[in-house]
């Protein structure tokens, strides 16, 4: 049936992982050019190098180091639109500013390698399979859950212990995953005042004025952590995120009880969720209503014990 897709996803997965897995060695150090997307048949382009020389120094990661790789890019050939190696470098750039605004990364190699997990089973049939996406939870308290160009996709410890299965998991990390796979904030930089006039936005354009790339992570990370997305965006990643959650044989009403969990919060929950996205009843009638489309996925799993085993005492 289907529904196995999401159980024997995770089996398969796990059975390779590594379990000395890291977000933070990942960002560092990242893989190496994965195999061709059997959906595309497109490689995975080349990724740039890590921001810092070791886990430690990015663990301790400042504003200087922020400012340090923005000056220190090299040349790489790229044309508008702003091709995937300039995503990559905006999201590894953006990710450090999560570290640091967010209590940096919550210590649970067990519970972390799980997050991976659900994570990859949605993003594998997601609409962009190619890339190298990668799962980190944020120490924090607070609620909320982004996700930086290129792949790199955040949780709280927060909104994790708020969720109550994996259904609700994937619901959640499927809409951020959604946020990649069409590039909702590429194409809102691409129409912001900063690349107005700008004929080239490469990794060659940015290393011959460092100031623009500058400008262009400023606006990225005001845009993700103060300011939020356009709301229309937040709806398409909502459908969208359902979809993908779908496809990797979830019940499609797990973004849906979410959001009817985070609507009950209102008012008394601290989430950044209430100021940076449309109000969360109205996001919460759409996916309803796009939750309800998916009736022959009624008997798809919610897989309560198994998210509470993993959560463990988290």
């Amino acid at each position: 049936m289907k529904w196995a897709l999401a159980t024997l996803s995770i089996v398969l997965i796990m059975g390779a992982a590594d379990r000395s897995w890291s977000f933070l060695d990942q960002l560092v150090k990242p893989s190496a050019e994965k195999k061709q997307s059997q959906r595309t048949g497109q490689a995975q382009p080349g990724e740039p190098k890590g921001l810092v020389d070791g886990l430690g120094g990015l663990l301790g990661a400042k504003e200087k180091d922020i400012g340090l790789f923005k000056k220190g890019l090299k040349a790489v050939q790229s044309l508008q639109p702003i091709g995937v190696e300039e995503e990559i470098a905006i999201g590894q750039a953006v990710a450090i500013e999560a570290f640091n605004r967010f209590g940096g990364e919550y210590k649970d190699e067990t519970l972390t390698t799980y997050v991976n997990l659900v994570g990859k089973t949605v993003a594998e049939v997601s609409d962009r399979p190619e890339l190298t996406y990668r799962f980190a939870i944020l120490n924090s308290r607070e609620q909320n859950a982004f996700a930086a160009p290129g792949g790199y996709i955040f949780v709280t410890i927060g909104l994790l212990k708020t969720l109550k299965n994996e259904a609700e998991l994937a619901g959640v990390l499927a809409h951020e995953v959604a946020h990649v796979t069409q590039k909702h904030m590429l194409k809102t930089l691409q129409r912001s005042t900063i690349l107005a006039n700008v004929s080239e936005f490469s990794l060659s354009a940015m290393n011959k004025d460092p100031q623009l790339f500058s400008n262009v992570i400023d606006a990225a990370t005001d845009m993700l952590f103060e300011k939020g997305l356009d709301k229309e965006l937040e709806f398409e990643a909502d459908t969208y995120g359902i979809e993908f959650a779908y496809r990797a044989g979830y019940h499609p009403n797990g973004l849906r009880d979410y959001l009817a969990t985070l609507q009950s919060q209102e008012g008394t929950a601290d989430s950044l969720f209430f100021s940076t996205h449309p109000s969360t009843s109205e996001r919460l009638g759409r996916a309803k209503g796009v939750a309800a489309r998916y009736t022959e996925a009624s008997k798809f799993p919610y897989l309560t014990e198994r998210f509470r085993s993993r959560m463990g005492a988290a």
